[in-house]
């Protein structure tokens, strides 16, 4: 796989695509940069190269509270940023956990339609992103691989963990914390 130079990421970010992005498909660019980044972290297999990656592209934030359901009101506002904090490196580890599924190299765009964006790797594996923004803005809102939606994951594990501990949102944390 040919690595593609900081400049051009920075370009990318700051842009929101490269110059060969279909019209049919604005996000192009930037899920070309993301899935890229998040393939050389399945490569990497650290849970802090995905953690990196994420910090870069997703919309951690957003993720993290669709994550609690319908125990979002029970977060203390002053516990947000600990808690999007242990949700980011939760899911750093969840992803290098489960790099093999979607490890590869050589990703290209199949079809793109709104916010979902399809992808698949050299090897034939499939990728499928949800981003937000627009005009250069764009943010993952979810992942699809081998046919695991990451925040979905997310959301079922932590509303799992503390609905078993009868709603105590607390619980999440000791969790995330172990």
């Amino acid at each position: 796989m040919k690595s593609i130079p900081l400049a051009t990421v920075a370009m990318v970010l700051l842009f929101g695509s490269v110059s060969g992005a279909r019209a049919d498909c604005p996000a192009e660019g930037f899920v070309l940069s993301a899935g890229n980044a998040f393939l050389a972290a399945a490569r990497n297999g650290s849970p802090s190269a995905f953690t990196s990656a994420a910090s870069r592209y997703a919309d951690l934030r957003s993720i993290a509270l669709f994550a609690l359901g319908p125990h979002r009101k029970s977060l203390p506002k002053g516990m947000e940023a600990e808690y999007v904090s242990l949700a980011k490196a939760y899911m750093g580890q969840f992803m290098s956990k489960h790099a093999a599924k979607f490890a590869g190299s050589g990703l290209k765009i199949t079809t793109c339609s709104g916010t979902t964006v399809n992808a698949s790797t050299a090897a034939g594996k499939k990728l499928i992103f949800r981003v937000s923004g627009g005009k250069g803005h764009y943010r993952v809102q979810d992942v699809n691989a081998a046919s695991i939606w990451l925040a979905g994951q997310m959301r079922s594990t932590f509303v799992g963990v503390i609905n078993r501990n009868n709603g105590d949102i607390n619980a999440l944390f000791r969790f995330l914390r172990g």
